[in-house]
């Protein structure tokens, strides 16, 4: 009995970390430069607000964050989502990949992982963000050295007291910008555009629905 139980923890062991790595493996780890877009896209991130690529209403949703990607120059973001009040109710399977890979076609360039679920995992930080404010991700983006405030494309809109006009909107105001020409018009990099992103049906929901 008590190989057989050496020999299940042994296995639980290396599935746990063969998952892990699985994932951490897409997370980014080079110089990054995010601006007051960058910032309101990752607040938007954490409150699950995006545009829905695949949905027939193309609507923002308002789901648990899990993955967040965005490209090597740091001016688009893209959103994997569980369709769920929380994020644990979705698989992490292949999420990660799916969500660099969607980056990658959108944004025609490298992408990698910022955060996983609530926590920054650039360059292996591991902060959980908690406090969804402007001001404090702001601090947080120039203490961990991610933000570049000598951007010339800098936007000077957002402030403490609108930033949530922005982070809040519940319409996409923007046309496909799919097909853009100009990187700096792409959903994701348009401070008044929602990011793009996909979601994930929670386990709950394929058990109603039938699917394995």
């Amino acid at each position: 009995m008590k190989k057989y139980l050496i020999g299940f923890f042994f296995l639980t062991f290396i599935f746990i970390n063969t998952a892990s790595s699985s994932i951490t493996k897409y997370f980014g780890s080079s110089k990054i430069n995010l601006d007051e877009t960058g910032i309101i896209n990752f607040i938007r991130y954490l409150e699950g607000r995006f545009y829905s690529e695949g949905n027939i209403f193309n609507r923002a949703a308002e789901m648990s964050p899990m993955y967040y990607a965005i490209s090597e120059d740091g001016k688009i973001g893209y959103g994997y989502f569980c369709a769920s009040y929380r994020s644990e109710d979705c698989s992490d399977d292949f999420g990660a990949f799916k969500a660099v890979e969607y980056c990658k076609v959108y944004a025609k360039q490298n992408c990698a992982i910022f955060a996983y679920r609530n926590e920054i995992v650039w360059r292996d930080v591991n902060i959980v963000v908690k406090d969804l404010s402007f001001r404090s991700n702001l601090d947080l983006f120039k203490k961990l050295g991610f933000f570049y405030s000598e951007s010339k494309k800098l936007d000077k809109r957002v402030n403490d007291k609108n930033y949530y006009d922005y982070v809040g909107q519940s319409i996409d105001k923007c046309i496909s910008r799919k097909e853009s020409a100009s990187r700096f018009n792409l959903r994701g990099a348009d401070l008044d555009c929602l990011i793009p992103g996909i979601y994930e049906i929670s386990n709950n929901q394929k058990g109603h629905i039938g699917v394995n």
